[in-house]
């Protein structure tokens, strides 16, 4: 087991809080698309007058399916950033090596790290796989299925 400093233990103490922290507010995705979700539902029951309205419930899906996905993603290159460090410090104690500037020059480093680069169009790419992560789709699949069963139920009942 590494011997860890503190201000190593510091450092991965606020890795941990930001991971945490990314966790949060994919949660907090989930809870104000019911949210809104419910209150589409909500006026819907009170508007006789527009048929497809309902539809339109469709937009916050996407849009918060994609925030949940970015969440997510930034979650384990945050995640990567951490395990590199620990890898380092792995490294450092068993080769007996004094990397001390290669060792500062990671410390305190809270940038996520996409294992391609840091490329821009592969960020975006690897946002739009997460939106199809098994801990992130079903809830979406599923909201889009009870919408547009609700919207086909009511314009039949009228």
């Amino acid at each position: 087991m590494a011997n860890y400093e503190t201000q190593d233990l510091q450092y991965l103490q606020m890795m941990q809080e930001n991971i945490t922290r990314m966790a949060g507010n994919s949660a907090n995705a989930k809870t104000w698309l019911v949210t809104i979700v419910t209150g589409f539902f909500a006026i819907g029951c009170s508007i006789k007058d527009l048929d497809w309205w309902l539809l339109l419930a469709i937009i916050p899906i996407v849009v918060f399916w994609y925030i949940d996905a970015y969440y997510l993603s930034l979650e384990r290159a945050l995640r990567n950033r951490e395990q590199i460090y620990i890898n380092l410090m792995n490294s450092l104690e068993s080769t007996g090596d004094n990397l001390i500037d290669e060792k500062q020059n990671t410390l305190f480093d809270f940038r996520p790290l996409f294992m391609d680069n840091d490329d821009y169009d592969l960020k975006l790419k690897k946002t739009k796989c997460m939106m199809f992560n098994k801990s992130v789709y079903p809830v979406y699949l599923i909201m889009l299925f009870l919408i547009i069963v609700a919207t086909v139920v009511t314009n039949m009942c009228n």
